[in-house]
């Protein structure tokens, strides 16, 4: 038998997760280095998700986690609303893509807890890489704890990775969107009419002004919004919001914002009452890669950030957990050999949903975008009762790439 490589994992993300979960299950050695505190640190942050069948789906369970999966997911979050600024809804559908909503923290945990005990080095803030794959970290006891003696180092660091910079000197650009994030907890209750107007799954308003509205619903009926809008780079320093955290601060800006816009949507500016981020978004460039390194690769968003206007990130991000994982296993004696392989085949996959992701980022605020999300939910609809959809997560699978 071959000798198990050590693999050093950069993040406690899904990818990070994924990818040391399926190695484990074949007896490599892992070690994940995270910088969050403890596993409850982000308990209860982010929204919620979708898995597609070829990517998400097939990476958890290859993990061997389905039936875990199946137990949280919600097909009845299968709910799509489109509508424009004054209300008026283009779509209003219900149907079974095939995608399933979970919330964030709750894949998360399913990961976590596929996780062999001390795997997880908490509280290590990556400082610095060398070349020769010695790992620098930031502890509360120590603030040059340094980690060596690892075959790979897998950058699983998200959008600012750490590990980047060893293979590619492009930085993630400023894709012309910003907004905030707020929440409502109890929309049932707090404001009923509004809870109504979002459905059971999301809903999704772009207007025709440059401004977007996302109102998602969540596993335990809160409600998750998103206002993005085309905004100038340095917008959160000029917009006149003096704290960016501050719920009522922000609430006077989007109505502001959204003065023009229908009252059921101001309505739900108004029923936030829960905590309030600032979001620019970042994507790298559609199509980045980097020439083949030894010891080192990336996955997820540290290799193809995206913005989430076609839900591909965390889905791609699973799948390269998955192929990652295949070939490292199926090559113990030549580790390189795998990573290498795996590279060339991810970036014309990554490019493919990168594209598709600027192209739906790019329609959805032309004049005309609501009518070409109509159209793309319709066509996936279609496509999953003919049985024509992407099984093999090669490229996507068809709801916006026309």
């Amino acid at each position: 038998m071959s000798p198990s490589p050590r693999v050093a994992i950069i993040g406690a993300g899904p990818a990070g997760l994924c990818l040391g979960r399926l190695l484990q299950r074949d007896s490599v050695h892992v070690a994940i280095f995270e910088k969050e505190t403890s596993s409850d640190h982000r308990k209860g942050l982010g929204g919620s998700l979708d898995l597609h069948v070829g990517t998400g789906q097939a990476a958890i369970e290859a993990a061997g986690l389905w039936d875990e999966y199946q137990k949280l997911a919600r097909y009845n979050g299968q709910h799509y609303i489109i509508s424009d600024e004054t209300g008026h809804q283009a779509l209003n559908m219900k149907e079974d893509l095939g995608r399933p909503e979970i919330d964030r923290p709750q894949l998360r945990q399913i990961l976590l807890d596929s996780i062999e005990e001390g795997t997880i080095r908490w509280a290590h803030k990556l400082t610095r890489v060398d070349e020769d794959r010695t790992l620098r970290f930031e502890t509360p006891e120590d603030k040059n704890k340094v980690e060596t003696g690892f075959d790979l180092v897998v950058g699983a660091d998200g959008a600012w990775s750490k590990v980047r910079p060893l293979l590619s000197t492009m930085p993630p650009v400023y894709s012309g969107f910003a907004g905030y994030e707020t929440w409502i907890t109890d929309p049932d209750h707090r404001c009923p009419e509004v809870s109504e107007m979002i459905g059971e799954g999301t809903h999704l308003a772009f207007g025709q002004d440059g401004r977007g509205f996302l109102l998602q619903r969540q596993s335990d009926r809160r409600v998750q919004m998103y206002s993005f809008m085309r905004k100038p780079q340095d917008w959160l320093e000029t917009n006149g919001v003096l704290d960016h955290t501050d719920r009522e601060q922000v609430r006077a800006y989007q109505l502001q914002e959204y003065a023009k816009w229908w009252p059921g949507l101001k309505a739900a500016i108004e029923a936030a009452d829960g905590p309030v981020k600032p979001r620019s978004l970042y994507m790298l460039h559609v199509g980045t890669r980097w020439t083949h390194r030894r010891g080192f690769t990336l996955i997820g968003d540290a290799a193809h950030l995206m913005t989430p206007f076609a839900g591909e990130g965390v889905n791609v991000a699973l799948h390269d957990s998955l192929l990652l994982a295949k070939e490292i296993v199926g090559n113990l004696e030549d580790v390189d050999a795998a990573v290498n392989k795996y590279e060339k085949d991810m970036f014309p996959r990554a490019e493919a949903f990168q594209q598709v992701t600027w192209n739906s980022m790019r329609d959805r605020f032309e004049p005309d975008g609501n009518q070409k999300i109509k159209k793309a939910f319709t066509r996936v609809a279609e496509d999953m009762k003919a049985g024509r959809t992407i099984k093999d997560g090669s490229r996507p699978d068809g709801l916006w790439d026309e």
